[in-house]
């Protein structure tokens, strides 16, 4: 089943603004000061958080490659 344009933009859409999102909680939790003086459970859930927007992020990549239109000449 071939996904219709409109649907493929939005997930490239999708994928952009949720990698935008991950690499500002990456960034934040390597790099901002403010992470090292949170409690261990919100540095553990935070984390947690990043790991699963990876994940989240590596299926629309997958579902992206999938369905990525293909050129005939």
């Amino acid at each position: 089943m071939i996904m219709e344009k409109e649907v493929f933009e939005r997930l490239l859409v999708e994928f952009n603004e949720n990698n935008v999102r991950a690499n500002n909680l990456r960034d934040f939790i390597l790099k901002n000061e403010e992470f090292a003086e949170l409690d261990n459970l919100n540095k553990d859930l935070l984390i947690a958080q990043l790991k699963a927007m990876e994940a989240y992020l590596s299926v629309l990549s997958i579902r992206i490659g999938l369905n990525a239109p293909q050129n005939v000449d």
